[in-house]
């Protein structure tokens, strides 16, 4: 269900996802989000102006998406999603921290640095944190496929200790400094 009012090309791409989803063919998912990603203007377009770095743009029980700018020189915490997840970059750089489970806590296993227009997947089970050097916040579409807002999810200090219930608003303040 739309949490705010779209225009019709988003609408179609948000309904497109959910249909190949259903189909479970996650490379046409991925295959449709890089052709967005790489002629965004209608998508952009289609989109209220945002005053805010991050809006929930639909949700239901199969699929959850988000517009998602993040802002520069932060680093948010390492957390998990519990599903696949799909960050669809158009404009500016995003930063992922990838982990691997160590016991209850997490360690740092890699760094990738994508560059719109770019489609970043991760799988089920992936830990990641994410932030951007860049001067300006970069823009995305980010896709999860679940539904988000229900699911049990944990989060972790930037130290990668401490594990706990993700709530948005401790995720929000543990974020720190890059």
């Amino acid at each position: 269900m739309y949490k705010i009012e779209l225009g019709v090309a988003l609408k179609k791409v948000i309904g497109q996802v959910r249909e190949l989803h259903n189909e479970n063919e996650l490379k046409a998912i991925i295959s449709l989000l890089n052709k967005m990603t790489k002629e965004p203007e209608a998508i952009i377009e289609a989109m209220p102006n945002f005053d805010c770095e991050e809006v929930l743009l639909y949700a239901d029980n199969d699929l959850t998406v988000y517009y998602i700018a993040t802002p520069p020189g932060i680093l948010y915490p390492p957390h998990e999603h519990g599903m696949v997840a799909i960050s669809a970059l158009y404009r500016g750089t995003e930063t992922h921290v990838f982990y691997d489970r160590v016991g209850e806590n997490i360690k740092e296993r890699t760094r990738v640095t994508a560059t719109a227009p770019a489609v970043v997947d991760m799988e089920i089970d992936a830990v990641h944190a994410i932030c951007t050097s860049d001067a300006v916040p970069n823009e995305g579409l980010h896709f999860y496929l679940g539904g988000l807002e229900t699911q049990t999810r944990t989060m972790w200090n930037i130290s990668g200790d401490s594990p706990r219930q993700y709530v948005h608003d401790d995720y929000l303040k543990s974020a720190r400094p890059l």
